[in-house]
């Protein structure tokens, strides 16, 4: 069996489950937030997060070397903790699980020869659940443990602490268009240089599987199933990917940006523009000579890039053609390696744009 290692949100489902938790704190009556737009608030943290991954030297500054991409689901942490339950998580997670369209009959298709691992920063109340709906086992789901019974323990004296990050920061950031460069030195006073409260304590036991943890996660996966990681395909979309990707990409294998943004396109070697999950389906049925179908299938794409009844039969199978037809798509597939900056410039617009049409609001997030 081969491998390939997916992201969970925006490969396989289009929602950001924590950007839904964090809309709905609004109608949480537990911190007294009814008055905000919450999901507004979630956007904030996620540049913020974005801001110290991005920005260069920033997380030495601050004495934060451990701190990874997609960590804005540990600075949420707290607020979730106090106003959500276990159950109540799971329920939301179930009526919601956003699985892109053609995934299931993909990962049905893939399954005969590949051995599919989800590498996610979700929280896994909600990656265990999609990865139930499409048949992948619990055992093979890395994800963000958030064990709600354990941290609600601590959680009983954070009302303060979320009063001055929402009702005075927040406040703050909205008072000035909602331009984050006036709320930095606010923000990074209130997480990294301020006193151990239990909003941090309750922050700093929640290991977010995002950045390196991803990585780690891939070396994992090459121990358990002996398989070389430069033979195996990686799926990602946003900043929580590229330490992975990357990894992949310098090993000689696959790396691909799957409606990515210009995070996830700067580290992967490939690029999947689709709005249906089957438009990947072509990687996996030429993996083993990847780089002659990309330039026969970029060489042809502009004679059926706008009916999938056009594409020759010997670039994709029966099977995956009759898939194309069927959805009334052709996705749009680049090998990376070989582009000018101009070129990877437009791809990248390319993906936001798709990123933003299938995910929505959830298309704004880094």
């Amino acid at each position: 069996m081969k491998v390939c290692c997916w992201d969970l949100e925006g490969p396989i489902s289009v929602v950001d489950f924590a950007a839904e938790m964090g809309k709905l704190l609004g109608s949480k009556r537990e911190l007294g937030l009814q008055k905000y737009d919450m999901g507004e608030f979630f956007f904030m943290i996620s540049q913020y997060d974005d801001y110290l991954i991005d920005t260069p030297g920033v997380k030495k500054q601050l004495d934060i070397p451990e701190y990874q991409p997609g960590d804005t689901l540990r600075i949420m942490a707290p607020m979730f903790v106090a106003c959500f339950t276990d159950k109540e998580l799971k329920a939301l997670a179930k009526n919601n699980l956003g699985i892109l369209p053609g995934i299931q009959e993909l990962m049905a298709l893939i399954q005969k020869e590949w051995e599919i691992f989800i590498i996610s920063t979700s929280y896994s109340q909600f990656a265990h659940q999609v990865a139930k709906m499409i048949n992948i086992s619990q055992d093979h789901v890395y994800c963000t443990d958030l064990n709600l019974s354990e941290l609600k323990k601590n959680s009983s004296n954070i009302e303060d602490d979320v009063d001055l990050l929402v009702k005075t920061i927040f406040q703050k950031y909205l008072d000035n268009d909602k331009n984050l460069n006036t709320i930095i030195n606010d923000l990074n006073s209130f997480f990294w240089k301020g006193e151990n409260s239990d909003y941090i304590k309750i922050m700093n036991k929640v290991k977010v599987r995002g950045g390196k943890r991803k990585e780690r996660a891939v070396e994992d996966i090459a121990d358990r199933t002996k398989k070389p990681i430069s033979e195996m395909i990686a799926i990602g979309d946003s900043i929580t990917d590229i330490n992975m990707l990357e990894r992949l990409d310098k090993e000689g294998g696959i790396a691909v940006s799957f409606n990515g943004n210009r995070f996830s396109l700067k580290y992967a070697n490939s690029a999947v523009t689709t709005p249906n999950g089957l438009g990947i389906l072509p990687l996996f049925e030429h993996y083993d000579h990847l780089a002659d179908f990309f330039e026969k299938w970029e060489e042809e794409h502009i004679q059926f890039a706008d009916n999938p009844k056009k594409i020759p039969e010997d670039l994709v199978s029966k099977i995956c053609k009759n898939h194309f037809i069927y959805y009334d798509f052709v996705p749009k597939l680049m090998n990376l390696s070989n582009k000018t900056s101009q070129e990877l410039q437009k791809i990248i617009q390319e993906q936001e744009k798709m990123r933003k049409k299938v995910r929505g609001w959830a298309g704004r997030l880094g």
